[in-house]
């Protein structure tokens, strides 16, 4: 009986170091934000164009996604499948009116070297991290949109018309006033301000208005994107100094 009993036991020691535990990412491939759900929890309380879920068990899990794009919000529901001992990263896509996650690729993760050290003080982590369980802990994330900066997106039809009617008019100085008054009570995504500014004549005005609108950003992280615009190296600069002024 002794002898079938330690074979049992060197397998119930050995299972626990077999199962290692694995990570799950969650990145944008167009810069939209979006909140998460892993089997009914929350993992995002803030939205995000990135969110990484360590120490999972492996095994098939349900994700939900709501995605905030210019065209509303698109939400779906899959089920996953994260191996033993892997990093899957999924992509998340927008397409027509839905949404969909899109794997990249399964890195498989390899587990650190054993070391026995003396027990240190529980650290004391800040307390905007959020926890899945008792051993998930997410990381410091990439650049992302803060809530409060995309409120009321402006969305594609509205800046068509916003350019419509900038276009209707002769004089810069009305172009700008339009201009204000479309993103003063919303925001904007960066490519769609740098449409704006193409329809200025005078790059003081493209500035002037760049400036204005830097405020109501939703991805200020992306502000490069309007620097093309301009002919004029002195201006890219000043704008630059700007942005980075307001960090």
């Amino acid at each position: 009986m002794k002898k079938l009993l330690l074979p049992f036991l060197l397998v119930l020691l050995v299972l626990p170091v077999m199962a290692q535990a694995s990570v799950l990412t969650f990145s944008a491939e167009r810069g939209e934000v979006f909140y998460i759900k892993l089997n009914g929890r929350t993992i995002n309380h803030r939205a995000s164009n990135y969110v990484r879920i360590n120490h999972l068990q492996p095994g098939r899990h349900l994700v939900e996604v709501s995605v905030r794009s210019r065209r509303g919000v698109y939400r779906m529901g899959q089920r996953v499948l994260v191996p033993n001992g892997v990093e899957a990263n999924y992509g998340v896509r927008t397409r027509g009116r839905r949404a969909y996650l899109h794997l990249i690729r399964e890195v498989r993760v390899v587990p650190p070297p054993v070391v026995v050290t003396p027990v240190p003080p529980l650290p004391r982590y800040d307390e905007s991290y959020e926890d899945y369980g008792r051993q998930n802990r997410r990381e410091p994330q990439p650049p992302r949109y803060e809530d409060n900066n995309c409120r009321n997106l402006l969305t594609a039809q509205e800046l068509d018309r916003v350019i419509q009617a900038m276009n209707s008019r002769e004089f810069d100085n009305t172009k700008l006033t339009i201009a204000r008054e479309a993103v003063r009570s919303g925001s904007i995504m960066a490519e769609d301000l740098r449409r704006l500014l193409q329809q200025f004549e005078y790059e003081s005005n493209q500035v002037e208005f760049a400036k204005f609108a830097y405020d109501y950003l939703c991805d200020r992280e992306h502000f490069y994107y309007v620097y093309d615009v301009f002919r004029f190296d002195s201006n890219v600069e000043e704008l630059e100094r700007y942005s980075n002024s307001r960090r």
